[in-house]
């Protein structure tokens, strides 16, 4: 049927059908979200429009946000397939955006990037704004995850001013909590608590629970390495609360691997274990990020050397470096070489001990991840201690002290050892 055979009401319809949609997707509400996309899809039955291949991205979108990948392909093939046929720049922008996102989150970053790159050149030329803030939203996510801290930055601040000139709340909110991260990582917590709130603020006026839960997860961890347990329960809970209705797996790894952590710290090993289990649930699925495997795999490793399970953690130290070098993620590459020198430091062979912690605080110093750099140090210093070489134990345990001091990381000053 041509596009003149149908009428312009019913075009009408399925257009608000989708946007009804859409909001309902940014709310979590995926189930209601689907209802409004089929109905669309019946207004718009035997023909070829481009109101077609938006609804087609928007079904395989929320199939990415459930999980459910093949399903996802399906329709977001379709809408290639489709959007390509039409020769509309403008959906073929967003189409690319979309499988940009189902690249990065099975782990091929390079595929992603080039998908989000030719994605920016086509809606710079139709002038779309909001598709440009949400792409350099995901470029600098991006960049954050594999370490590139200051491209990060330089992103996010693009998206930032673009999608405040289209007043773009929603991509505000996500790139807000995106420079929360960022600052997180690079040890400014202040200026990441800041962006945090800001995200908080914007999320509640557009409604959106997975930015809000995003952002109250982060909070959560800086709070906890603050040694402010209360406060970052709270913020683990708030977080868990958001988005646990919307069933979103990559949101439920995040908090889930807070919880866990929190509850490592607190020498709450059974509890660190069913959350790290829940995380590598949902992750091995196929929803999370490589990165997040890596890093689940990681403090699953960490975990059991604190139980004294080294051959346990061995394993699990092992699968992280492996995911994390298929990532391009260094930041967690360098957590599991640390965590094989605490191995090896159980195991009293210093010497390898030493070259797996001179790796990773080599990748720390280079990414400028300062809190990492105080952990490393400290556990070098550990290593000295129970070597009985107090003087190299107490350079490493003071630079250690001063970067966590700094940082106002009490849940770590907590730790030193008497006399040092």
């Amino acid at each position: 049927m041509e596009f003149s055979q149908i009428s312009t009401e019913h075009v009408k319809i399925a257009e608000l059908s989708r946007k009804i949609g859409q909001i309902l997707v940014e709310r979590g509400d995926y189930e209601q979200a689907l209802h409004q996309f089929q109905l669309g899809l019946q207004y718009l039955e035997g023909i070829e429009h481009n109101e077609l291949v938006r609804i087609y991205n928007e079904i395989g979108r929320v199939y990415w946000h459930q999980g459910r990948l093949e399903e996802a392909k399906i329709w977001t093939e379709k809408a290639f397939e489709l959007a390509e046929k039409l020769l509309d720049p403008d959906e073929l922008a967003r189409l690319l955006y979309f499988a940009g996102i189902r690249y990065f989150r099975q782990g091929e970053n390079k595929l992603a990037e080039d998908h989000w790159l030719r994605s920016l050149e086509i809606s710079r030329q139709t002038g779309d704004l909001a598709t440009q803030a949400k792409l350099y939203q995901n470029l600098g996510w991006q960049a954050k995850l594999t370490g590139h801290y200051a491209q990060a930055l330089e992103y996010l601040e693009q998206g930032r001013v673009l999608a405040n000139e289209c007043k773009d709340i929603a991509s505000l909110s996500f790139i807000y909590e995106t420079l929360g991260e960022t600052y997180y990582a690079l040890g400014n917590w202040n200026k990441a608590v800041e962006s945090l709130q800001e995200s908080l603020n914007l999320a509640e006026q557009a409604g959106l629970r997975k930015a809000t839960s995003r952002a109250f997860s982060v909070l959560g961890d800086i709070y906890r390495n603050q040694g402010r347990w209360a406060e970052a329960d709270e913020c683990y809970q708030r977080s868990l609360a958001y988005i646990t209705p919307t069933g979103s797996p990559q949101s439920l790894f995040v908090v889930n691997l807070g919880l866990g952590l929190i509850s490592m710290e607190r020498e709450r090993y059974d509890q660190a274990r069913e959350y790290f289990d829940k995380c590598w649930e949902i992750a091995s699925k196929g929803a999370g990020f490589t990165s997040r495997m890596a890093a689940v795999q990681s403090y699953m490793g960490e975990l059991a050397v604190r139980l004294n399970n080294l051959e346990e953690a061995e394993s699990h130290c092992a699968e992280a470096v492996r995911l994390a070098q298929e990532a391009d993620a260094r930041a967690e590459y360098a957590y599991a070489v640390m965590v094989q020198g605490m191995i090896a430091t159980r195991r009293k062979q210093w010497n390898e001990a030493m070259l797996h912690y001179s790796e990773a605080k080599r990748i720390f110093d280079e990414l400028g991840d300062k809190y990492n750099q105080g952990l490393v140090a400290f556990e070098i210093g550990m290593m000295f201690v129970a070597q009985g070489d107090n003087g190299q134990a107490r350079a490493f345990l003071d630079q250690a002290r001063r970067i966590f001091s700094e940082l106002g990381a009490k849940s770590k000053l907590d730790k030193f050892p008497a006399g040092y």
